[in-house]
């Protein structure tokens, strides 16, 4: 009779244990519509940046729009993977290390012109304590704006991308030369 007491015990832990573990319900369909406006409220409610500008040349200016009020940070990842901060709170300073525009002002602004030739930044690298140039060689930069720039889903951050070639834009042919 222990035998079967001994053999049950496990046994019924194993039919109960695995259904259990192995149970994994599906959001109910009256559950979809609440998330769904759940999730237009928060993209609603973030931040946004972006630019009129698809392609930049070395030493021209575009401009980053925003809706108002930002949040505290804005930063640049260049296509080499390497991240700057641009504004940031001013009392985060450390060494040379400046924001362009300190998050209190920077809360309030509509747009920021952007000078490829001229913007230094927070390279975020250990032992560096003075701004770096941004623009130093071609492809996507990614600018990006949020309450943390640090985060595991990008969903919390908005984002605009320049295609940015490091050399003079040529200039156009020459239309008042006609050949007769």
């Amino acid at each position: 009779m222990k035998w079967v007491i001994f053999v049950s015990i496990p046994l019924i832990a194993v039919l109960i244990a695995v259904p259990w573990k192995t149970y994994n319900p599906t959001p109910s369909l009256f559950m979809q519509p609440a998330e769904t406006k759940a999730s237009a409220e928060l993209s609603t409610q973030r931040a946004k940046i972006w630019t009129d500008t698809t392609t930049v040349y070395k030493g021209e200016t575009f401009t980053l729009h925003f809706t108002t009020p930002n949040p505290p940070y804005l930063g640049v990842i260049d296509p080499k993977g390497r991240f700057f901060y641009i504004v940031f709170p001013k009392e985060n300073s450390f060494g040379n290390l400046v924001p362009l525009v300190d998050s209190d002002r920077f809360a309030a602004m509509s747009s920021l012109a952007i000078c490829t030739g001229e913007l230094k930044a927070d390279p975020y690298t250990y032992g560096v304590y003075e701004n770096q140039p941004v623009f130093t060689c071609s492809g996507v930069y990614t600018f990006i704006l949020g309450d943390n720039l640090h985060v595991d889903d990008p969903s919390l951050l908005s984002t605009a991308r320049v295609r940015y070639v490091h050399k003079v834009r040529p200039s156009p042919p020459n239309s008042s030369m006609v050949m007769h």
